[in-house]
């Protein structure tokens, strides 16, 4: 994996109000942690970090040029978004890693072409993991995991297992673990249903009681 260069600076400002007011200027507070050494407390301008998300994965090494402080090798932990407003970028976290010492990470899961249960069944895509763990080098974590899915009909599912790796990544999801799958089209099963809550609305028909009645002759009236 290519290593990336990022340019940030040392913060000596701390707390809520101080990071509200470097987000107001334009910067955003972030952290350097790992390997037993100092915590780094940092600042990114913030329009130089969108531009760096927008080239690279969060997954990519980092060569982090810290003004005053040296290069690191790094990785992005964690970006904290605003709760409501996602494109508000409150934090990040950076971790320092070696190149000789294996890493965890999510690695985006793309997929490439339509299924044939799509193009000719009208079958429906669930996607339903988007990344995937695995346990590496640094310098063997891909940027993304390509899975062709061209050839997958109705009713047929890719599991962690069918997916191909290279050699020295530990994949950590289970391999039963679905990746995505083609369902039948859900105008079928919602006709089908439909046809069954019909069936189950409807009651059996009911005879009219017969009414027995006896007239009242007039013998009896005299009785």
């Amino acid at each position: 994996m290519q290593q990336v260069r990022l340019e940030v600076e040392k913060r000596s400002t701390f707390g809520k109000g101080n990071a509200r007011a470097l987000r107001r200027g334009g910067s955003i507070p972030a952290v350097l942690y790992g390997r037993r050494e100092d915590v780094v407390p940092l600042r990114i301008d913030e329009h130089v970090f969108r531009t760096f998300l927008r080239k690279n994965s969060e997954n990519v090494l980092i060569d982090l040029d810290i003004k005053g402080h040296g290069t690191e090798t790094a990785m992005i932990r964690e970006i904290q978004q605003h709760p409501v407003s996602k494109q508000t970028l409150l934090h990040a976290d950076f971790v320092r890693v070696s190149l000789d010492e294996p890493v965890t990470a999510a690695i985006p899961i793309v997929l490439n072409g339509t299924p044939i249960g799509v193009r000719e069944s009208d079958g429906v895509l669930e996607f339903p993991l988007r990344e995937l763990s695995v346990h590496c080098l640094p310098a063997l974590l891909p940027d993304e995991i390509q899975v062709d899915v061209n050839e997958l009909d109705v009713n047929e599912i890719i599991h962690v297992g069918d997916l191909t790796v290279a050699e020295g990544i530990q994949v950590l999801d289970y391999s039963q673990t679905m990746v995505t799958a083609i369902s039948p089209p859900k105008v079928e099963e919602e006709v089908a249903a439909e046809e069954i809550e019909g069936e189950e609305m409807l009651e059996p028909e009911q005879e009219e009681p017969e009414l027995i009645t006896r007239k009242r002759s007039d013998d009896e009236d005299e009785e």
